[in-house]
């Protein structure tokens, strides 16, 4: 484990992104990739293609069994450690895994999104940990709009290949995603090189986007594991939002984001 340092704080607190280098020693890069390759093995119910209509791009989130092939990682990795450290705070939960495999000569890239609208939760202690088991040049790499988080959330993509801002809520009252790819220039755009044991450590309000996959990353495996903290609440939106809101009842928009589905990892007695 990796001391997390005031800048690294400084950095996920007021641009949303930072990267952890050698926040994985290569015994827990094999941890991960093993519960990546669980996941490859064993489906969820919302397994699909990444890009609709783009071949070599494949996911699986928060299958409900994946808790238990996880358990270990999630809970002893330092993953909860380094949340705790980025938010200065104490309590964390594990909220669901998500695993990406890009192959194929040219699989195009993942349109820009934030994970937040996905969701009925928000506040500041959000996490996505994603790890790569490749090198990635940041050419090839996750791209991400820095201070994003800390602006409007977006009725985000439904990724639709045809226009990746068309929304995923017919609600027209949430504002829509902005054209970023239209004008790159305005946006304050990062990405990172990337080998096997660094992580990206972003809020999950962060817009980003890319990971273009082509013969210079000819392959593409990918793990994020997502946790909440305490300063996070219950929110609504304007329709079905959430991989797991099938499993969790009642939850009431304002008040702090807790269910028995989710696995509290860190606390701090007394």
């Amino acid at each position: 484990m990796i001391a997390i340092n005031d800048s690294q704080i400084s950095h996920f607190a007021h641009e949303g992104v930072v990267v952890l280098r050698d926040a994985l020693s290569p015994q827990l890069v094999s941890e991960c990739l093993t519960a990546w390759q669980w996941s490859v093995d064993h489906p969820g119910p919302l397994a699909n293609e990444l890009i609709p209509g783009s071949d070599g791009g494949w996911q699986d989130l928060c299958n409900p069994h994946a808790l238990d092939a996880y358990r270990s990682l999630v809970a002893d990795a330092p993953f909860a450690d380094y949340a705790q450290a980025l938010w200065q705070s104490d309590s964390v939960w594990f909220m669901y895994e998500q695993v990406f495999h890009k192959t194929g000569g040219d699989v195009g890239r993942t349109p820009w999104h934030q994970d937040t609208s996905y969701l009925a939760v928000g506040g500041a202690h959000l996490i996505a940990f994603w790890v790569s088991f490749e090198t990635i040049p940041a050419t090839q790499g996750l791209e991400f709009v820095r201070g994003s988080h800390l602006g409007p959330l977006y009725n985000t993509t439904r990724f639709d290949p045809s226009d990746e801002t068309l929304p995923i809520f017919a609600d027209a009252s949430v504002p829509k995603l902005p054209a970023i790819e239209q004008d790159r220039s305005a946006w304050d755009i990062v990405s990172y090189d990337m080998n096997p044991g660094d992580v990206i450590a972003f809020h999950t309000s962060t817009l980003h986007g890319g990971g273009r996959v082509n013969q210079q990353t000819p392959e593409r495996r990918t793990l994020t594991l997502r946790y909440f903290g305490d300063e996070v609440l219950s929110e609504t939106r304007p329709g079905q939002a959430g991989p797991f809101y099938s499993e969790i009842k009642d939850l009431t928009a304002g008040e702090p984001f807790r269910h028995p589905r989710f696995l509290k990892v860190r606390w701090t007695d007394g």
